[in-house]
């Protein structure tokens, strides 16, 4: 049976190159795609999963809904429909 010659030395240096590349670039796309898959899994939880500050959140809302009011006074303001409050909502 007749074999190529393989330079292990070149072989080994090419491996090593690629994975220099390779390792990160796997990394980083593991961080990206697991990171959403993390918050999904904890909002799934429910509301004992993470505590929410939705006085915080209102106020936060609020101060940026007048900054908008004082910026265009005369302008015409649309506003979004109201929230809806969870599945039971829904008809």
């Amino acid at each position: 049976m007749d074999t190529l010659p393989i330079d292990l030395p070149e072989l080994v240096a090419a491996v090593m190159g690629s994975l220099l590349v390779l390792i990160p670039v796997l990394g980083l796309a593991l961080r990206w795609g697991a990171k959403p898959i993390a918050e999904a899994l904890a909002a799934s939880k429910g509301p004992s999963g993470r505590s929410v500050d939705l006085e915080g959140l209102k106020m936060r809302i609020e101060a940026l809904e007048h900054e908008v009011h004082q910026l265009a006074p005369g302008a015409e303001v649309r506003a979004l429909p109201p929230p809806v409050r969870g599945p039971s909502a829904r008809t």
